[in-house]
């Protein structure tokens, strides 16, 4: 009896054996059949996920496109830090409305060019990322035209001083003025398609030199939708006076630092390098100070050494 049954456990055991052998066969088997087929899924999950982030992506660039290009009706502006970044609008950056801008204003104004001094300027400006105003006068060479179309092109103000800039012609009547100012306004329109919205008058508003009053010159400006500037800070290049660059640094911001709205004076006519020389550091501590520098526009607050407000509508 007992032989048979160790021959039964024997037999049992084999079977035992048997049974966990084709079982381990099983598993490796299936081990092997299973390694390609999740490296395929996983190849087909990372296609498919690459696949619907491009389309996502080309999705968001027609969408920016569209709005930059034709924003759908009833559809509300962004802030300007949440809208894709334009190609810069030159023409849109001289017309931003400085109320909003807070902090001290300095304008930078250039009188009686062009010159070759003012195509320096230009450059120094655009080294700096600065935008003026230049009040020109009238010249028809192609130099100057180029000069007017340059300021005007690069975000600059392109005003009006006058077109001879002779005192004793502009002001001997009121009839002669307004021929003189219409000839520059014509001719700046020729060149850059727009007309000029300011104007500085030879001497300023206060001038002691005019053969007609000023009031009266002021009337005929405010009538014609202009608007005219005086200053309030000078760098000394017209005193008569030979300044050293020092000086002229100095008077500069000294007088920025006085006004929340500085308007300064200067000249770009042929022998005022001086003032080529010290535009770098004048503009270096400007910035230093934090200010902002802007070019003259609708929104800007005027210097004026006789008030509009004064004279419009009083015929004394």
């Amino acid at each position: 009896m007992n032989g048979k049954r160790n021959a039964v456990r024997k037999r049992s055991n084999k079977h035992k054996k048997r049974r966990g052998s084709q079982k381990t066969i099983i598993i490796i088997v299936a081990f092997f059949l299973l390694i390609p087929l999740i490296y395929c899924m996983t190849r087909f999950m990372k296609t498919t996920g690459m696949n619907e982030q491009a389309v996502t992506v080309g999705e968001q660039e027609d969408d920016d496109f569209v709005i930059r290009a034709a924003p759908k009706k009833n559809t509300v502006s962004a802030s300007p830090d949440k809208t894709v970044k334009e190609t810069a609008n030159p023409k849109k950056e001289r017309e931003a409305d400085q109320t909003k801008i807070k902090g001290k204003k300095v304008y930078l104004t250039f009188d009686d060019g062009p010159s070759q001094n003012t195509e320096e300027i230009l450059s120094i400006l655009d080294q700096y990322n600065v935008k003026a105003t230049f009040f020109v006068i009238g010249k028809t060479d192609e130099f100057s035209k180029k000069m007017y179309k340059q300021i005007y092109e690069n975000g600059h103000t392109l005003a009006m001083h006058s077109y001879t800039h002779q005192y004793d012609k502009i002001y001997k009547t009121l009839g002669a003025y307004k021929k003189d100012i219409t000839q520059l306004s014509d001719l700046l329109f020729d060149v850059t398609g727009e007309r000029p919205k300011y104007l500085r008058f030879p001497g300023g508003s206060s001038n002691t030199v005019s053969k007609i009053g000023m009031k009266k010159v002021i009337r005929y400006v405010d009538a014609q939708g202009l608007t005219y500037f005086d200053w309030n800070v000078i760098n000394g290049d017209a005193t008569g006076k030979k300044l050293t660059k020092k000086q002229m640094v100095s008077n500069v911001i000294s007088g920025v630092k006085t006004y929340n709205n500085a308007m300064v004076l200067m000249h770009d006519g042929t022998g005022k390098e001086m003032t080529v020389k010290t535009l770098p550091t004048v503009l270096k501590k400007l910035k230093k100070m934090k200010v902002n520098i802007l070019p003259i526009n609708d929104t800007t607050v005027p210097v004026q050494h006789i008030r509009v407000e004064k004279v419009t509508g009083n015929k004394k």
